[in-house]
């Protein structure tokens, strides 16, 4: 009888998610968090911090994440920040925020811990240091964010956080629905205003409208107010706590749609159909505005002035519209980008040591890495042997491998004179192209910083064709400085250290 031996596959990478979510507050960030949780589910572990959920919540949380932490409901500051990175976060993770009180102070304890940092937003109203921002919202301009040099902006529909079913309704051929005609109403799973109400009665007047469907959240809270002015109107049907699947379905039932300017909005188009928005919060100004500017939703107001004759033919011309924007490919976007935040996490530098005098030997001589150096002729093993053991017993002159997974990626390493360190760094072969540059940079000047508070100012030299590299200095915040005397043809990077 012989033995099988099972394979043991590689832990998951963790992105720990943090968002609320409540009837006060509405479920909007909660939503689209676990959108984007649902599309990484599969490649990531993925794991969501919520302060203080209601039940209903916390059920929706865990059928999507595998693991759900209750956070007391307190003030958001750093301070809560802190206590994440003490109890929850480890520096290999990749954590999302979506919510408009995880400012700056609160993304720098979180970037400082280690870990890769994407925010979730819509508003830009304070600098970021995240190494992402995701705005999925259309039109919006790179220059309305402050940013860190190194900050990935995400920004427009290509990127939008659309759940399973409607990801697949957006590569179904989409006609008008048979029968008669009716429209969704959903202006948001909590409504806290009440705009619900308000336009049922309004689009209840309607007589080219034979059938309402109202569909409202766990969270909404004028469900008593609403179902007693819904007694006794038969065309009007309200529907509750709809799943995913549950609402396309109705939405593909649907000619007509009304929302507010939020995720349920992408939803519909994504669907495809004649889409009315109202702006029902400040925040949803952007939205609002690429939506109906772009031909993808019009005007809640324009409403009544939509001629009933002419419905199947405006219907076509938006979802012609709408198919322009929404292809179904945003998870594969995502999951992209998220593989390269979990890449950069990962990354952990070492001290060199004897037995890597090989391995950083067959690094320098690759072709490209001589290609690229002040000198183009190969190093002689002797050589290297000299230099490699004298930089060993340096203090000075220190050498860190950087390692993913415990895979050497990457070489730092800094000539320190004084107070100012000359630096050089290489990617392994297999890991060009994955955006590692400027986080080997950055981790690398953060080590020097740690065992050499003594130096305040980092250098660095790079061939002008060598755009990759060019790039990585740029995001790792260095600026340019005067040509070095015995490379002017060369770019001359500095950085400033303040005070560890």
């Amino acid at each position: 009888m012989t033995e099988q031996s099972t394979a043991i596959a590689p832990e998951r990478p963790r992105v720990v998610f943090r968002a609320d979510g409540s009837s006060r507050i509405g479920l909007g960030h909660v939503v689209r968090s676990l959108a984007l949780a649902q599309m990484l589910s599969g490649e990531f572990r993925c794991v969501f911090a919520v302060q203080a959920p209601a039940e209903g919540l916390a059920r929706q949380l865990r059928e999507v994440c595998e693991e759900v932490i209750v956070l007391p409901e307190q003030e958001v500051t750093s301070e809560e920040a802190v206590y994440l990175c003490g109890q929850v976060l480890q520096p290999t993770d990749v954590v999302v925020l979506d919510g408009y009180r995880f400012d700056t102070a609160y993304q720098q304890v979180i970037k400082n811990h280690g870990c890769a940092l994407l925010c979730l937003d819509d508003i830009h109203a304070y600098p970021f240091v995240a190494d992402a921002v995701l705005n999925v919202a259309g039109g919006v301009e790179k220059e309305k964010y402050k940013t860190a040099p190194y900050t990935r902006l995400l920004l427009g529909p290509a990127y939008a956080l659309l759940r399973p079913p409607f990801l697949k309704a957006a590569e179904q051929e989409r006609r008008f629905p048979e029968g008669p005609l009716r429209l969704l109403l959903n202006l948001g799973g909590a409504d806290p205003e009440n705009h619900t109400l308000r336009l049922a009665k309004e689009l209840s007047g309607l007589q080219s409208i034979k059938t309402i469907e109202i569909v409202v959240g766990g969270a909404y809270r004028h469900l008593l107010e609403l179902q007693a002015w819904l007694k006794g109107k038969e065309s009007i049907t309200l529907h509750q706590n709809l799943d995913a699947e549950e609402m396309c379905r109705l939405m593909q039932r649907c000619a007509l749609v009304v929302t507010s300017a939020s995720g349920v909005a992408y939803e519909y188009a994504a669907v495809s159909g004649l889409l009315f928005v109202l702006q029902t919060a400040t925040n949803q100004a952007g939205l609002y505005s690429f939506l109906t500017s772009s031909g993808i939703a019009r005007k809640y107001e324009e409403l009544p002035d939509v001629d009933p004759s002419s419905l199947e033919k405006a219907f076509a011309g938006q979802v012609r519209e709408q198919r322009r924007y929404f292809d179904g490919q945003s998870p594969e976007r995502l999951r992209e980008e998220f593989r390269r935040l979990s890449l950069s996490a990962s990354l952990t530098l070492r001290q060199a040591t004897e037995e890597d005098l090989l391995l950083i030997y067959h690094w320098n001589n690759a072709p490209e890495v001589r290609r690229q150096s002040f000198n183009p002729e190969p190093i002689p093993l002797a050589n290297h042997q000299a230099w490699f053991r004298a930089r060993l017993i340096d203090d000075n002159t220190p050498i860190y491998i950087a390692e993913v997974q415990g895979v050497p990626a990457a070489q730092i390493r800094f000539t320190i004179s004084g107070t100012t360190a000359t630096l050089s760094y290489l990617i392994d072969g297999n890991y060009r192209g994955k955006g590692l540059g400027y986080t080997v940079l950055l981790k690398g000047v953060e080590r020097l910083r740690r065992e050499h508070p003594e130096v305040r100012l980092v250098e660095g030299l790079v061939q002008r064709d060598n755009i990759a590299s060019v790039r990585a200095f740029e995001k790792a915040g260095f600026a340019y400085a005067a040509p070095d005397p015995e490379h002017p043809g060369a770019h001359h990077f500095v950085l400033e250290l303040s005070e560890v």
